[in-house]
């Protein structure tokens, strides 16, 4: 039989589950992988990708933001121990933002290392909790078997990241050549949504005064898209798009507008009227936001985790919870909900998207005014830079958005209307935004991303290993940082609690400001990118197109937006 190495064996796998990337820092445990790629590369033949990055954070993030744009899961690969532990909040988001990640590591240390406890070290149970499965590969095993497991758990409904420990020799030894269709299994699929259920759906739909849609994370399969649009014609119901992805098109005349993060919502009027909810493939945000359903309101949800991954929704859990993959259960909803119009219903469902769409429209007018009227406010406004954002994009660009204390503005400013140009994150780590939009970017190369990001969450993010991965490796986009030189969510619960004096011993407030904050844009030009710190509200569409310009011309870049304090 013809042998390969482990490595080898490692790269086949990858190319067989379609995986164009590897995410990784450098460590001991990894050079085997690099050398085959070389070798594989030497040879013409084909290998993943590797994109270094320059913190293991990153690595992670930009993982999960390329697996939002491609749909293809993603290989992120760290040293031992170390590699693991610098993860860190990014594998936390990676979990909240349901992304099917396989993540490796090398295992360091003799067998008989031990705990406090006089246990046995277990460098699986660091990252346990935050993924679907973990295991370590044995000296035994057959790699093709294991590294197979991984990605169809990960990849499985609801899907997540796994993670993978192996010794050295792992990835060294010579093993036999095996083909993918000796360990790759069909995955098993869910059975369709239950008819009778989806009966319960399409009537309480069509005799509810106010329904209401959430999607959560029902884009991440494209089709979804116009599946939702279709029921939610059908039915005459709007919709409200999770946060995280692209849902439901916000120039819609049925969009109930985007969902927002905590800490800066302005509250959802539409769930805190409605009477009944559908909840389409939805998990709550790591930091809901304000408002939520009546008491007396039903809540009735399709999603394939009956759990929403351990995190029931607002609380309470669903009246109804239908076990069925989205792709299939929005059109065969779709298909009930028309079979039971009657021509009366028909006028009281026609009557009724009429008046949604003119207070769909005169809410937009009332969103974009209130922008505009904000364009000579200083400090500048958030509601000001999203309208300048809506302005200097297309709805072509990628739009990473991981604001906090300014979601409602984006929610309120920024249009979105075609899949996979908005990501954002589920997640309570804010270091997201920069890794992702690296990630974005690599994965969609033609295309224009862009980042909004706090100036914490820049800080938090690693800018120095993003933008040099960017600027490495080609992948530049713009970020857009709302810097309020504070922990702006923080401030407001700590004002909230106190009834002393906030001030520090700086004269800053007490373990909240950044200030006075570091030159951001000068991080930008350290690492070969675009920079530009503004402060008049006048200057900022400019800046916005200048730093697009540098993007599109190659440039990595940054642009400083200061606002109000806190």
């Amino acid at each position: 039989m013809e042998q390969y190495s482990g490595a080898e064996a490692f790269l086949e796998i990858l190319n067989a589950n379609g995986v164009e990337e590897v995410f990784f820092n450098p460590g001991g445990d990894i050079c085997p992988v690099q050398v085959a790629v070389l070798n594989y590369r030497a040879l013409g033949k084909r290998a993943p990708r590797l994109v270094m990055c320059l913190h293991e954070s990153v690595a992670m993030t930009a993982a999960h933001g390329h697996y939002m744009v491609s749909g293809r899961p993603q290989v992120v690969m760290v040293h031992s121990e170390l590699g693991t532990l610098q993860v860190a909040g990014a594998l936390h988001n990676a979990q909240w933002g349901r992304t099917p990640i396989v993540l490796l590591a090398g295992v360091q240390g003799g067998p008989k290392r031990v705990t406090w406890k006089d246990e046995p070290f277990d460098q699986a149970s660091m990252a346990r909790n935050f993924v679907k499965w973990d295991h370590n590969i044995g000296a035994d095993e057959d790699i093709h078997e294991v590294l197979q497991h991984a990605f169809d758990v990960a990849t499985s409904e609801p899907p997540g990241p796994v993670y993978l420990t192996y010794g050295r020799e792992t990835m060294a030894k010579k093993i036999e050549k095996r083909s993918p269709e000796s360990y790759r299994r069909p995955l098993t699929m869910l059975s369709p949504a239950d008819r009778a259920s989806l009966d319960q759906i399409a009537e309480a739909l069509l005799s509810a005064r106010n329904p209401l849609i959430v999607a959560g994370y029902t884009a991440r399969h494209r089709e979804n898209v116009p599946a939702l649009i279709a029921l939610a014609e059908a039915a005459a119901v709007p919709v409200t798009p999770g946060l995280t992805w692209m849902n439901f098109p916000t120039t819609h005349p049925l969009c109930a507008g985007m969902e927002e993060m905590g800490g800066g919502s302005r509250g959802n009027r539409a769930l805190s009227e409605a009477d009944v909810v559908v909840v389409i493939d939805y998990d709550m945000p790591y930091v809901p936001a304000d408002g939520q359903p009546r008491k007396d309101t039903r809540v009735l949800q399709i999603d394939t985790d009956p759990l929403t991954v351990g995190r029931p929704l607002w609380g309470r859990g669903a009246d109804l919870f239908v076990r069925a993959d989205s792709r299939e259960a929005i059109p065969a909803l779709t298909r009930v909900v028309k079979g039971k119009l009657a021509a009366g219903n028909k006028k009281e469902l026609d009557a009724r998207a009429r008046e949604l769409a003119a207070r769909h429209d005169r809410r937009r007018a009332e969103r974009v005014a209130n922008g505009r009227s904000k364009a000579n406010e200083l400090p500048i406004s958030p509601d000001w830079v999203c309208r300048c954002v809506d302005d200097a994009i297309d709805q072509d660009t990628i739009l990473v958005n991981h604001l906090i204390s300014q979601s409602s503005s984006a929610a309120a400013q920024i249009e979105r209307s075609k899949p996979n140009t908005l990501l954002a994150c589920a997640g309570g780590s804010i270091m997201w935004a920069p890794g992702a939009a690296l990630g974005a970017k690599v994965a969609a190369p033609d295309k224009t991303v862009v980042a909004l990001m706090t100036d914490g969450g820049f800080v938090w993010g690693c800018p120095v290993a993003t933008l040099w991965s960017a600027t490495y490796h080609r992948a530049p986009f713009l970020s857009v940082i709302f810097d309020n030189q504070s922990y702006g969510a923080i401030r407001t619960v700590v004002e909230r609690m106190s009834e002393s004096e906030l001030t520090d011993e700086m004269g800053g407030f007490i373990g909240v400001d950044i200030s006075p904050p570091p030159d951001y844009a000068l991080v930008a030009q350290a690492c070969g990118g675009w920079g530009r710190r503004v402060d008049d509200p006048a200057d900022v569409l400019h800046a916005l197109r200048e730093g697009l310009k540098a993007v599109r011309s190659g440039q990595v870049a940054v642009l400083d937006v200061r606002l109000r304090k806190g």
